[in-house]
Formats: C-alpha cells, sequence, structure tokens
C-alpha cells in the first residue's frame, strides 16, 4: 500500500505480521483456489482456475481484486508486483508495451516446456471499464529465489508521481534500476522479470498462463 510518507510493502503473509486474517475461501488443492488477505483498510482476494491438458499440466489463470476495507481507504494508492523467474535453468523473454508495461513474458523450462504468462491491463472491481495505472517493470538476476525480495527493495524509488487525468498527484515507491545487492557474493542464478501495476482502489487484475 502506496503511502505519502513511504510505501509499505509486503511479500508475503505470515502469522504475527500484523495482518487481520486470511485464508483459503475455497480450493481443491490443485485446479482451483479462492482466498481473502485482510491488510490494514484493505481486502485482497487472489483467485485461480487451471485447465487441464498437454504434456505440462495445462493452461491457468489469475485474478486478483483489491478493494477498500473501512473508513478512509478508499483513495488508497495500491501497486501489485508479479513476479516471474527462473531457478537455475529455463529462459525468459520480456514484451513490452510503450517502454514500461511489461505486458507479457515468454519463455522455457524443463517442467514447463515453453509458456507465456501475459499481464492484462486493470479494470474496475466488476471486471467491465479499464483503471488508469502507472507501469513499472525490473529485468534482473539474483542469487536465488530466496534473494528476490532483496533483489526488488534494492530498485525501488520514490521519485515516481502517480498523476491520473483530473485527480489528486501523488508521489510512489516504484521499481527503477537495479543497483546490486550490497555485499553480495554468491552469483546470479535467477532471472527475475517484475510486473508492477499502481492505481487506486477497487480494481482488478488478471494474468493468463498458456
Amino acid at each position: 500500500q502506496q503511502r505519502e510518507a513511504g510505501g509499505g510493502l509486503r511479500h508475503t503473509c505470515e502469522q504475527g505480521d500484523g495482518l487481520a486474517r486470511y485464508g483459503w475461501l475455497r480450493h481443491d488443492g490443485e485446479n482451483f483456489g479462492a482466498q481473502d488477505i485482510h491488510d490494514h483498510g484493505l481486502l485482497l482476494r487472489t483467485e485461480f482456475v487451471k485447465r487441464l491438458g498437454g504434456e505440462h499440466g495445462g493452461d491457468g489463470s489469475w485474478r486478483v481484486t483489491d478493494r477498500p476495507e473501512g473508513a478512509g481507504s478508499q483513495a488508497s494508492l495500491v501497486s501489485l508486483f508479479f513476479y516471474v523467474a527462473t531457478d537455475g535453468q529455463g529462459t525468459l523473454q520480456p514484451h513490452l508495451e510503450d517502454g514500461t508495461r511489461l505486458a507479457a513474458v515468454t519463455g522455457t523450462s524443463e517442467e514447463l516446456g515453453d509458456f507465456t504468462i501475459t499481464f492484462l491491463r486493470p479494470t474496475t472491481e466488476g471486471g467491465e471499464d479499464p483503471k488508469y495505472s502507472s507501469y513499472h517493470y525490473l529485468d534482473a538476476w539474483s542469487p536465488g529465489l530466496h534473494r528476490l525480495t532483496d533483489v526488488v527493495r534494492s530498485s525501488l524509488s520514490d521519485r515516481f508521481v502517480f498523476a491520473p487525468p483530473g485527480g489528486p498527484r501523488q508521489r510512489f515507491l516504484a521499481v527503477d534500476a537495479f543497483r546490486g545487492l550490497p555485499g553480495a557474493t554468491e552469483a546470479p542464478r535467477s532471472h527475475l522479470l517484475l510486473h508492477q501495476v499502481t492505481l487506486r482502489l477497487p480494481a482488478r487484475v488478471e494474468v493468463t498462463f498458456e
């Protein structure tokens, strides 16, 4: 969640870290699921559906719906970060629109074969209308999946301004140039491509995997 005094950055849900509650609403453990995360005035619902087929498990889609909870949350500025990373093998290729929006990632890996991940443009909560958003992306290398959060944190800058037509302007944190990990001695192992979308609530973002 972006705030005037700085952003509150969350990468995982852990017991004891201040979340009101989180958990699965329904799932079958493999092919579909929906969960709610209640996080300081935000309700984040994530849903996924998997369609079986092919030699590598099938296709899938993910939906993230973010809405305010409680007074004062309606105007909240929120950034969603979507990670795609290799783990010692495989390749990733970014596909950009307008130089800043990571529209899709194509790649290959031993487990998945050839694949395409597409980041659809955000919409209103009901999915009918497009939502004004700011886009940023990061292309970096990490010593491993366990350091991805550190790579993202070291790449953040507060020089960006969210400026919707006719709306209030607000400075926010976004990924910029990767400046390396202080004191890191491990060799690069994971190629990271990150898609950041920043918008005001409520909103919906969908991702497809083929």
